[in-house]
C-alpha cells in the first residue's frame, strides 16, 4: 500500500525541524522530517555517493562539501537496510509517500545524497578524525534524515506527514541539479556570516548582521539574530529602528531580545517605553475584543497575536534590566489586563505581576 497525502500538508513539512527544536518535550509526536538547510549547514561532508554489494558501504562520487574525494569509499553503519527492509519503488504522481518507514534496501549502483558530522578529536594523531564514526548532520541527529535517496531522476526523503505518527519515505518535489545549487548558497552563506562575526568592530560587526536577519537560510537567520545581542550597546542604535520596521514584525521577539541583550540596564529605558505604548494599544484595543479572539486568525502573522507576544516579550526583557521606572506600567498593565474578562489570557498579567514583584525589590 502507498500512501495519499494532501499536498496542502507541504508547507508544515517545511517547518517540523523549527517545531521539533522548540516542541518536543511538550508534544512528543513530533517525528524526523528532512530539511534541506540545517544538514547543509552541519555538515562537515556532504557527497553524492553510490551505494555498492557492501550494505553500508558507498563511493564518492563528487565532494560538495568536506575533504572527500571522488572514488573514495566510506562506510556508514547506521545506513544498513534492516533484515526486512524493502527498495524504493516507482510512485503514482498524486501519491506523495511510500511505507517505508526505516532505511531502503537499494540495488548497487543507486545513489544518495550524504550529509555527514565527523567529530574531530583534539588529538596528536590525526587518524583518530579519519577513523571516527560518521554522525548524521540533521537537526534531528538521526541519519535517517540526513540522507537523500534517487531513484532515477526522483528524490527521495523520510518526512512525518501526521502528527501522531511515523516519518514515511516521500518523494520530493525537487531536482538533484536544485539541491545542488541550494547546498553550495547554503555553504556560502555560513562562510560570509562567519566571516562578519570576526569582525572586532562591534558596531560595524552588528550593521553587518542586519542583512541576515532577513536570510532565506534560516540557521543563518536564528545565528544572526542570537549574536546581535552579543554586539553589545553599539548595536541598539542598529536594533531600534528595525523594531519599528514592518520589514521585521516576525523578529520583533527575538530583535526585542537581542536589544535587552545589547545594551544591558541601559535598555530599560526604552523597553519601558515601548511598554508604554503596548499597554495604550491594549486598552484601546482590549474594550472592543470578543470572547474567543486569540482562536479567530492563527496565522504566523496573525496581528493580535503578535503584539500580544510582543508584549510579553517586553515585559520579560524589563525583568532583565531592572528599570525601575517600569513599575508603573507594569501595573497598569497587569490592572487592566484583569479588568478586562475578554482578554482570557492570563499569561500576561502573571508576567506583569512578576516584574512587578521584581522591581519592588530594587532599591
Amino acid at each position: 500500500m502507498k500512501v495519499r497525502v494532501s499536498k496542502i500538508a507541504l508547507p508544515i513539512i517545511c517547518l517540523l525541524p523549527v517545531f521539533a527544536v522548540l516542541l518536543v518535550p511538550v508534544f512528543g509526536g513530533f517525528r524526523p522530517s528532512f530539511g534541506l538547510e540545517y544538514p547543509s549547514w552541519n555538515a562537515t561532508h556532504i557527497a553524492l555517493v553510490e551505494i555498492t554489494p557492501h550494505d553500508g558501504d558507498f563511493i564518492v562520487l563528487e565532494s560538495w562539501k568536506g575533504d572527500l574525494k571522488a572514488g573514495e569509499h566510506i562506510n556508514v553503519p547506521q545506513l544498513i537496510p534492516g533484515p526486512h527492509a524493502v527498495p524504493i519503488t516507482p510512485l503514482d504522481k498524486d501519491l506523495l509517500a511510500l511505507p517505508i518507514e526505516t532505511i531502503p534496501k537499494q540495488p548497487p549502483g543507486s545513489r544518495v545524497v550524504l550529509f555527514l558530522m565527523r567529530p574531530v578529536q583534539s588529538t596528536s594523531n590525526a587518524t583518530i578524525s579519519k577513523t571516527a564514526e560518521w554522525q548524521p548532520a540533521d537537526v534531528f541527529h538521526e541519519m535517517s534524515t540526513s540522507v537523500i535517496w534517487l531513484y532515477g531522476s526522483q528524490l527521495f526523503v523520510f518526512r512525518q506527514w501526521n502528527n501522531p505518527g511515523p516519518s514515511l519515505l516521500s518523494r520530493w518535489d525537487s531536482s538533484l541539479e536544485s539541491v545542488h545549487e541550494r547546498v553550495v548558497e547554503i555553504i556560502a552563506t555560513k562562510k560570509s556570516l562567519y566571516a562578519v562575526l570576526r569582525l572586532e568592530d562591534k558596531a560595524k560587526r552588528a550593521e553587518q548582521l542586519k542583512p541576515y536577519v532577513h536570510s532565506d537560510v534560516l540557521p543563518a537567520k536564528r545565528l544572526a539574530l542570537e549574536q546581535l545581542g552579543k554586539c553589545g550597546p553599539s548595536a541598539m542604535e542598529i536594533i531600534r529602528p528595525m523594531l519599528d520596521d514592518p520589514v521585521y514584525k516576525l523578529d520583533a521577539d527575538d530583535l526585542i531580545n537581542a536589544y535587552a541583550e545589547a545594551g544591558g540596564n541601559s535598555a530599560g529605558e526604552e523597553l519601558n517605553n515601548r511598554l508604554q505604548k503596548e499597554l495604550a494599544f491594549w486598552e484601546k484595543t482590549g474594550p472592543t475584543l470578543q470572547q474567543g479572539w486569540w482562536g479567530q486568525d492563527v496565522k504566523p502573522d496573525a496581528p493580535l497575536r503578535l503584539r500580544y507576544s510582543q508584549t510579553i516579550q517586553l515585559i520579560r526583557c524589563l525583568h532583565r534590566t531592572h528599570y525601575k521606572p517600569a513599575l508603573k506600567t507594569a501595573v497598569e498593565l497587569r490592572d487592566f489586563w484583569r479588568s478586562q474578562p475578554q482578554l482570557e489570557l492570563d499569561q500576561l498579567a502573571r508576567e506583569c505581576a512578576s516584574l512587578v514583584n521584581h522591581l519592588q525589590k530594587i532599591n
